[in-house]
């Protein structure tokens, strides 16, 4: 008698759920706080975080608060710290109206709330600074809502300004003055490539914004396909690239995982994935964990957690 084989059913894809706060327990602090509408307790949280990048990282939390903007408004505008959650936050919810696809995909409607909700934002980020011009978290903030609005380039150059002259390393203000030179906004490759190399060369040993040249070649793979991408990523000057980016920054002995350190990591953890190097791949994604960031996992088709997951899975454990 001839015995059957036995089937093995696959194991079931882990599911992973995006966590706004990186486990990080002072974020996870705030957004419980926001949820439940206790703002002494968050504006206790946010008192504490003195350093700009700390600042804008648990602001982006607050932005990720469903239905803050029902209520916030109550402690404004005589609280400039309630009045910065009110601009974060609707600078968020504005990109939620959008959505993430491109602009020539987005419906006329979305655009309209879009809009709407980005000049609240600038409503009460302008009230910020007006009254506290050294809150840089509002600058960083204000880099996107010009950015957004289509106002002229010079006003984001101000906005980026003001933020760098105050601290010049800041994340997300140079994350987001980046964004605006790429070619999907307002500049193109070579300019874009050019202030991720300025930004870089200018900050110490250890910074994350080393992490923006990585996250320039990213940007490239936004025009092209599949194949086209593969070559481009694993071309030896890419590959030497995103290795030393991250000699100088997440692998220096100087580096600082601040809060919020995901965002600039997984950059390295999708480039290293695409540029074939699966021994650095797979000790970026060690050190994540499983916290996927939407940039860059969404600029590939499909779900970005999904697509965190695709790309983790392709790499074997190192040691």
């Amino acid at each position: 008698m001839r015995l059957r084989r036995r089937t093995v059913p696959p194991r079931p894809r882990p599911t992973l759920v995006a966590d706004p706060c990186m486990g990080d327990p002072v974020a996870r602090r705030l957004y419980d706080a926001l949820e439940h509408r206790d703002w002494p307790e968050a504006r206790a949280v946010l008192v504490t975080a003195e350093h700009p990048d700390d600042r804008a990282f648990y602001l982006d939390v607050c932005g990720a608060v469903p239905g803050v903007q029902y209520w916030i408004g109550h402690h404004t505008p005589d609280d400039d710290l309630a009045q910065l959650v009110r601009g974060a936050h609707a600078v968020h919810w504005a990109w939620d109206a959008r959505g993430g696809r491109m602009a020539q995909y987005t419906g006329t409607d979305r655009f309209q709330v879009f809009f709407e909700r980005l000049r609240l934002a600038e409503s009460y980020l302008n009230d910020v600074v007006s009254r506290t011009p050294d809150e840089v978290a509002a600058w960083a903030f204000m880099v996107r809502t010009a950015r957004g609005l289509q106002l002229p380039l010079e006003d984001g150059a101000f906005r980026y300004g003001e933020a760098t002259r105050r601290y010049p390393f800041h994340w997300k203000a140079n994350f987001e003055w980046m964004q605006t030179l790429c070619a999907k906004w307002y500049g193109d490759h070579e300019r874009m490539h050019r202030f991720a190399r300025d930004a870089a060369t200018r900050s110490p040993d250890g910074s994350m914004l080393h992490s923006l040249v990585p996250l320039a070649h990213l940007e490239i793979t936004l025009e092209l396909d599949p194949n086209q991408t593969a070559g481009y990523m694993t071309r030896p000057d890419v590959r030497a690239d995103l290795r030393t980016a991250a000699e100088l920054s997440i692998w220096h002995p100087a580096a600082e995982f601040r809060p919020g350190w995901q965002n600039p990591v997984n950059i390295f953890a999708m480039g290293f994935s695409l540029s074939a190097d699966p021994a650095a791949a797979s000790a970026v994604f060690q050190r994540l964990g499983d916290h996927p960031t939407p940039v860059p996992w969404g600029y590939l088709p499909g779900d970005p957690t999904e697509n965190f997951l695709d790309a983790r899975s392709r790499v074997a454990p190192v040691g």
